[in-house]
């Protein structure tokens, strides 16, 4: 099967399909003419195109992939996924079969109905409209049950959880609670969903954060095209990378000093580099800024043990840049990029994580142990000490809990109604979790 890739309505390549979707051939001439508007990480010799469109498809180990696969009457990820022309919400490759005259009007998901709501809410839309043949949800990303879906009039990615309780929708909202307070400007807000069917109390759904203008480049495929040097840290080589091509570093180091320390406080070990990403202008292909915040549900222990000790706490294993946390954090220049007389109580995470009936005492004290201790420590980090030096305190015990205080400022914490923004959808990226 022949099928053209393209971006919008320019074509790339022309590639040869099996029939079950795996790519197993392109014509390398017309790429190499057209690499300025190929996928990015295809500029790297570490990459190919076939890689990048194998790596497209849903990851067969998502939650809940099987069964999509099943009721869609596919075998594999890739015979979904060239089903559906390769469509994503987060940047503009499709692919045209070479006997066909369809436009990208005609077929992208920003502006097009989309099929295929994974979960069921009240919330979601009905069924969608017969023109709806295609559907985002075959190069969705990231290992945990997730779907696009129409809340509203806006495109919303609503995420599930890894376990039978509502952790890392919890932790997501308690994060888009800890950007809201600091005025940070840059950040994908999320709030609880109920979803029905599930052993979990909420998901959580985030609106859009990418559009016709913007499109979401992974810090993956930047660093993969830069050329690091053997004492260079992949931080640094990304932002070399982006400073080649035209980005303001200054406001970029300032954008990942602050998630690193906001990642530092609520002990976050996913943020791998698919869950670091930047934002690129869709026509003139200049990086603009870092894409907001996301996926930061991997964090505060769900899933993982508790810390028995500060020495345990400080060593917490992590994804991206580092396998560890400690040097991630001695690579911020600015540890003072988090006001910590704005950040919520211990008081108000762990009222949070009551919302969820499921989850036991133990887990909403220690969450509440562990996030104080890090406020504690990055205290001491501001104060200029070497928190590093002394990792061998106890982690303290709490005899009674606080009293559990809702959070004041956070009346839109579970979404009961749509509320779509007047000016439209400000846009969302690839999740990697």
């Amino acid at each position: 099967m022949l099928y053209y890739l393209m971006r919008k309505n320019e074509e790339i390549t022309l590639a040869q399909f099996s029939p079950n979707g795996e790519m197993e051939s392109f014509n390398r001439e017309l790429l190499r003419e057209h690499i300025d508007i190929a996928p990015f990480e295809v500029r790297s010799p570490k990459s190919s195109l076939i890689k990048w469109w194998n790596d497209r498809a849903v990851p067969v180990g998502q939650g809940g992939v099987r069964e999509m696969l099943r009721k869609n009457g596919c075998t594999t990820p890739s015979e979904f996924l060239i089903r559906n022309l390769g469509l994503s919400l987060t940047d503009y490759y499709w692919i045209r079969p070479t006997d066909s005259d369809l436009t990208w009007e005609q077929v992208n998901l920003y502006d097009n109905d989309f099929g295929q709501n994974r979960f069921e809410s009240s919330l979601f839309a009905s069924s969608p409209a017969k023109s709806a043949q295609y559907s985002p949800n075959s190069s969705l990303q990231g290992q945990i049950e997730k779907t696009w879906a129409m809340i509203g009039g806006e495109r919303y990615l609503v995420k599930g959880n890894h376990s039978d309780v509502s952790r890392e929708s919890l932790n997501e909202v308690f994060a888009s609670l800890i950007h809201k307070r600091q005025g940070y400007d840059n950040f994908t807000p999320y709030r609880l969903i109920h979803i029905k069917n599930k052993p979990y109390e909420y998901g959580c759904c985030s609106r859009q954060f990418t559009d016709e203008r913007k499109e979401l480049v992974s810090a993956y495929a930047v660093i993969l095209t830069g050329k690091r040097r053997n004492d260079q840290s992949y931080k640094e080589c990304l932002i070399e990378t982006l400073g080649n091509n035209g980005m303001d570093t200054k406001q970029l180091r300032k954008d990942l000093d602050y998630e690193i320390m906001t990642d530092f406080l609520l002990s976050g070990y996913d943020r791998h580099l698919t869950n670091i990403a930047l934002l690129r202008d869709a026509d003139t292909l200049r990086f603009t800024r870092m894409a907001p915040i996301f996926d930061s549900g991997g964090c505060l222990y769900a899933g993982i043990a508790f810390p028995n000790s500060e020495s345990e706490l400080l060593r917490l294993r992590t994804a991206g840049f580092n396998r560890r946390e400690e040097p991630l954090v001695k690579s911020v220049r600015d540890y003072g990029c988090v006001d910590l007389t704005r950040l919520p109580a211990v008081s108000e995470l762990r009222a949070l994580y009551a919302k969820d009936r499921r989850i036991d005492p133990y887990t909403i004290e220690h969450v509440g142990i562990v996030y104080e201790k890090k406020i504690d420590l990055c205290r001491e980090l501001q104060l200029g000490r070497h928190i590093y030096a002394k990792i061998s305190l106890n982690t303290p015990k709490i005899e009674h809990a606080e009293k559990q205080d809702e959070p004041k400022d956070f009346d839109d914490i579970l979404m009961t109604v749509p509320e779509p923004e007047k000016h439209g959808s400000s846009g969302h990226g690839k999740r990697s979790s």
